[in-house]
């Protein structure tokens, strides 16, 4: 598995966009399919620019809505640095449609990535929510 987070346009309505959201790392995958409001996808792009600013910075996003009560799934994206210089990550913590079921299919997977990665996928995620069509992807080459 190559390490990656990405975003893939499924569908729209006036209301939401659904999305495919699929982090994995050498070890692990998880996705889930997702609503987002719409400008959601622009409002997490805004939220993650420029990202890291210094080895303190964090940054989180969400997409979907977490729980039994809620329709689709949800994927939670903490941003952060591992140490003071800077050496970015992630975590995705992903949790599936319920369904029928008592409790979602979920995982946690960490990836560590080039912040110059996260620029390119950030203009390819906006891109997304403009075009609602195609992917954007944040192929990050860590383990």
């Amino acid at each position: 598995m190559i390490p990656d987070l990405k975003v893939t346009y499924l569908y729209h309505d006036a209301d939401v966009i659904e999305v495919r959201v699929a982090a994995e790392n050498a070890e692990f995958r998880g996705t889930a399919d997702v609503y987002v409001g719409t400008d959601g996808l622009l409002e997490a792009a805004a939220a993650l620019e420029g990202f890291p600013k210094n080895g303190r910075d964090r940054r989180e996003v969400t997409f979907g809505a977490a729980g039994k009560q809620f329709a689709g799934g949800s994927v939670h994206l903490k941003f952060y640095c591992k140490d003071m210089a800077g050496h970015a990550t992630f975590r995705a913590t992903i949790e599936g449609d319920y369904g029928d079921m008592d409790v979602a299919e979920s995982a946690i997977v960490h990836v560590d990535f080039d912040p110059a990665s996260l620029d390119q996928f950030l203009v390819e995620l906006r891109q997304v929510e403009i075009d609602h069509r195609g992917s954007a992807s944040m192929i990050t080459g860590a383990s």
